[in-house]
């Protein structure tokens, strides 16, 4: 009998656990799971932004979305999606399923994925075989991310093509006049990018033939698309594929050193957060080298880097080197991996930083005018016809309605006459949000106020709608921006009374115009006549001036009445015409809004709590006026303030002295040590030191308008509130966060957004200044920033608010390091 040495057993044994943890798993969190291959299961559902169904996150990115039923090829935003139902999870036999309805279909049907060694194996049941009337319409669709593919190959069957950089075709027209994408390629097996063993994916059908579309056709942000119909007649396994990824064996994510793009000031913590491989734990060297002027290295600084822990799905650990504060260029070392090089000054934060956003970004986004920069046209003389009254019992897209009635003395579809003008073209959409305009004014006011930045670069003349950039006209460009967005904002109340919802295009074809502003519509105002109705397509002499929607909110009301007051002190010296209108509107909306019961109008950018914008308000108005009819209404307020601590104490903090009350003192500080201590336990949840909270939307625009907060709660209470939250926040935005080290800010910093979604995006380009939605959270784990593709709005659109806020944390951040 042959014996086996200990040795040859142990071999025998860790080849065996390898082999078993080489396998697919189900996690705690319900996916399945093994380096370098994920699988989720209807973990998101947001199919419209391309995150829901059966998605595959291959070697660190996710290649494949969308796997579900979808009566379209090439399914877009706004068709028809399934209800999904809960998810159900059999661990013993590898097995993972949902419930799914087309309801308006009358079809019903479950989608189960099976792990099997290296694959899953996809299979749909319907309860009933396909209506007759929806047989070979209906089939089970997976998106693959074009980035990952575009120039490589694809098999089908013994047959082959490329992936194609843009949308070749081919199409046909449908009977009633649309474009319908024909499949690329068609067959039972299909293979992705087999040369590529980073993103190579093999699929088989049991069931019906895969097709293969370019989605794009039929969208600009489609991705491709695999599709096998639904046979007629049957129901169990209508749809089966085998689904098998390459995945490389004994793959790793290489390390990712995470930091700030454009440095450091020698007197803030300087933190490289390194993102890492879950199973890597050991503790590693980290090194600063200095670059020296004759090209030479030198290194200043090595340690052993502190192991965090994990956080989503990643290790991190932390090289900290803030004891080095000498001026100079460095990079980090970390194994073979090195960031780019970056300063350490007491400069850092001062120049090319926050000066393209102000001076670039938002005048390219400014509405009703014409932007020049240079040789080139941003955009023509645009929306001069705005604009008609809505429609009434109308439910418009993207969040617009307008109610039963229009609020106003105008009829619908009837010319609106002093719309045009004021206002910034809201992030990669042409519309004219009020709450996002009042939102923009309000942090560009707060910023004035504090900062007193008279930066002169760009040349704005509202009386021939004309702006050009990198021209100096001898006016603060900062009052100017807030002149113009302040215009837009009293335009509702010069002729409706009250704040509008907002401005926006009456048709989908122009909502997802892509080109010069200037031509969304013919600048003609359009006169109503008996057969009005939206233009179906954009012609000359159609109904396409933009619509206005009209109805009440008293959230919003108070919400444009701090935003207003705020202006008024801002523009006074500038503008005392412009800044008394400001004041006198916002008392007015003052008066009215506390003698009357609050009206609540839910649509569109209008606030949901009323409580905080009316604190908001009051003291705005308070430090606007003095009158203490405004300290008394704070006072009353005591218990909403305190409720509402988060979002209203940063403001109180710079009045509460003025209110002269032991009582209201007494509670407010009991909240905000209530508050502070729940930000301490929020930071200290990740790596970053900033509060994690994620939704659909980047975490980004949402933790600067916290770092504006928590600026204010340290100037006025710096033994409590630590000035580094606020840094922090500027680090994380300008690259040091989960999923890569990209700047969120286009044109700032060594590596940033320049493939983004701003209303150029079709071009692959960005706009210098803009700032991103940031890096979202691909539920459960996966954090995800595609600096490739400039069609994932929740990551890469460009956000008015977020930019007026971040151009208000790079100040801040300057005025806390001179401290």
């Amino acid at each position: 009998m042959k014996r086996f040495s200990p040795y040859c057993i142990l071999s025998f044994i860790f080849i065996l656990a390898s082999y078993s943890f080489a396998q697919l798993k189900i996690t705690d969190a319900e996916y399945f799971d093994q380096p370098g291959l994920s699988v989720l299961v209807f973990h998101n559902n947001y199919p419209e932004g391309h995150q829901g169904g059966i998605e595959i996150i291959l070697h660190d990115q996710r290649i494949a979305t969308n796997g579900d039923l979808r009566l379209e090829p090439t399914p877009g935003q706004w068709d028809l999606l399934p209800e999904i139902g809960e998810r159900r999870v059999d661990r013993k036999e590898k097995l993972i399923s949902i419930d799914g309805a087309v309801a308006d279909l009358d079809i019903h049907y479950t989608v189960a994925v099976k792990a099997e060694k290296d694959a899953v194996r996809i299979t749909v049941d319907l309860d009933k075989p396909i209506p007759f009337q929806w047989a070979g319409k209906v089939g089970f669709n997976l998106e693959l991310f074009p980035p990952a593919y575009v120039g490589k190959t694809w098999r089908m069957d013994g047959h082959s093509g490329f992936f194609p950089r843009q949308a070749d075709g081919p199409v046909k027209l449908s009977s009633n006049d649309i474009c319908v994408p024909m499949p690329l390629g068609s067959g039972m097996e299909f293979v992705a990018a087999p040369e590529d063993p980073i993103c190579s994916l093999h699929l088989k059908s049991r069931q019906s033939e895969i097709e293969l579309y370019d989605g794009r056709i039929t969208d600009n942000n489609g991705w491709f698309v695999l599709r096998s119909l639904i046979p007629s007649g049957v129901s169990q396994k209508a749809v089966e594929w085998v689904v098998t990824p390459k995945v490389e064996k004994d793959w790793r994510m290489t390390p990712r050193l995470l930091y700030s793009q454009i440095g450091y000031h020698p007197e803030q913590e300087k933190k490289i957060v390194i993102e890492l491989d879950r199973r890597q734990k050991k503790r590693r060297k980290a090194s600063l080298v200095r670059l020296l002027d004759d090209g030479s290295t030198k290194t200043e600084y090595s340690a052993t880097t502190k192991f965090w822990g994990q956080f989503l799905r990643y290790n991190y650990s932390i090289f900290d080197f803030s004891r080095v504060t000498e001026s100079g260029v460095y990079r980090v070392e970390y194994e073979d991996q090195a960031t780019q090089p970056f300063r350490i000054s007491n400069d850092v934060l001062q120049q090319n930083v926050w000066q393209p956003t102000l001076e670039t970004f938002l005048p390219v986004q400014m509405c009703h005018v014409e932007v020049r920069d240079r040789f080139r046209i941003w955009h023509g003389l645009c929306h001069i016809d705005d604009a008609l009254q809505a429609p009434t019992e109308h439910t418009h897209f993207d969040g617009y309605r307008q109610g039963d009635k229009t609020e106003t003395s105008f009829h619908p579809y009837e010319h609106i006459d002093g719309l045009n003008s004021g206002g910034w073209h809201d992030a990669g959409d042409y519309d004219l949000a009020t709450g996002s305009q009042a939102s923009t004014v309000y942090s560009l006011a707060l910023a004035y106020e504090e900062f007193a930045v008279q930066t002169d670069q760009t040349t704005i003349n509202p009386e021939q709608h004309f702006v050009e950039l990198h021209k100096p006209d001898g006016k603060a460009d900062m009052l100017q921006q807030i002149e113009h967005g302040v215009q837009f904002l009293l335009n509702g109340y010069r002729i409706c009374g009250h704040a509008v919802i907002g401005v926006i295009s009456p048709t989908i074809e122009q909502y997802v115009h892509l080109g010069d502003a200037m031509s969304m519509t013919d600048n003609q105002v359009y006169e109503a006549s008996e057969d009005a109705s939206p233009a179906p397509e954009h012609r000359r002499g159609k109904m396409d001036d933009r619509w206005v929607f009209t109805n009440h909110d008293s959230g919003l009301e108070y919400k444009v009445a701090a935003t207003l007051a705020a202006a008024s002190r801002v523009l006074m010296d500038a503008n005392p015409d412009l800044a008394k209108e400001c004041l006198t509107r916002a008392e007015k909306v003052w008066y009215y809004e506390s003698a009357h019961d609050p009206v609540r109008f839910r649509a569109a950018y209008v606030p949901g709590n009323l409580e905080e914008q009316k604190i908001l308000a009051a003291v705005e108005l308070l430090k606007s006026t003095g009158k203490t009819k405004y300290s008394a209404a704070l006072v009353r307020m005591s218990s909403e303030i305190q409720t509402n601590i988060a979002g209203t104490g940063w403001a109180v903090a710079q009045i509460f002295t003025q209110l002269n009350n032991e009582t209201f003192d007494h509670d407010f500080f009991h909240a905000i040590r209530e508050y502070n201590d729940s930000i301490k336990k929020d930071v200290d949840k990740n790596p970053f030191g900033v509060p994690f909270r994620p939704r659909i939307w980047g975490i980004g625009w949402n933790l600067q308008n916290y770092a504006v907060r928590q600026y204010f709660f340290h100037k006025t209470f710096p033994e409590l509130f630590d000035r580094e939250r606020v840094l922090n926040v500027v680090n994380w935005v300008l690259g040091c966060h989960p999923g890569s080290a990209v700047s969120f800010v286009s044109g700032v910093g060594v590596s940033s957004m320049t493939t983004a979604y701003g209303a150029n995006r079709a071009d692959f380009s960005y706009i210098p200044g803009g700032v991103v939605s940031g890096a979202a959270l691909i539920k459960p784990d996966l954090p995800e920033l595609a600096s490739n593709w400039p069609y994932f709005w929740q990551q890469s659109e460009y956000v008015i608010s977020g930019a007026a806020d971040y151009i208000f944390c790079i100040l801040a951040a300057n005025s806390l390091l001179a401290e």
